[in-house]
């Protein structure tokens, strides 16, 4: 018989800046997987950026310019 393995079900309580950026054409990890990893944050400040025709590397210089855009923001709060 086959043991499934949980993992990522601890509540997390830090009261951090979260963004999770996915790709919506992402083959590699579901976008719900972003939005399960959201909900263990209870008490971050979080977001969530589903970028349109997003591949799982995020490379082109047009997503690249969008994550820097976000993390500018996320340091921008914590300064």
């Amino acid at each position: 018989m086959e043991e499934k393995t949980k993992f990522l079900t601890k509540k997390i309580k830090s009261k951090i800046y979260l963004t999770m950026l996915h790709g919506s054409k992402d083959e590699a990890v579901p976008v719900i997987f972003s939005k399960k990893v959201l909900k263990l944050f209870k008490n971050a400040k979080k977001k969530m950026i589903v970028i349109k025709n997003g591949d799982h590397s995020l490379s082109s210089n047009k997503n690249l310019k969008k994550i820097n855009s976000e993390l500018s923001k996320i340091v921008s709060n914590i300064i």
